[in-house]
């Protein structure tokens, strides 16, 4: 009973921690990370790294954007810059 306790608590903690977004566990299908809300302001396509989508699982849709300095940045995907930035990371894909 104490394992799955701590495992709580540290998952709470790693939420309260993290406004923009939160890791679950990665089993059964679960999404690796969901967007809380999204940052206000265009990124620089110069700082990103790749970008990809949220599951369709998570209750609020978003991309996420991983800079160059690994970090994980939340963004509206309805928002015009972020589309743009979707379109040319695909266009690298191709």
């Amino acid at each position: 009973m104490k394992v799955p306790a701590a495992a709580l608590v540290a998952l709470l903690l790693v939420a309260a921690c993290s406004p923009s977004e939160a890791h679950l566990g990665e089993s059964d299908g679960v999404p690796t990370t969901c967007c809380f809300s999204y940052r206000p302001r265009p990124v620089p396509r110069g700082l990103i790294a790749s970008v990809y989508v949220t599951s369709s699982r998570c209750a609020k849709p978003g991309v996420i954007l991983v800079t160059k300095k690994k970090k994980e940045l939340c963004v509206d995907p309805l928002a015009p810059w972020v589309q743009a930035h979707l379109k040319h990371f695909q266009a690298l894909k191709n």
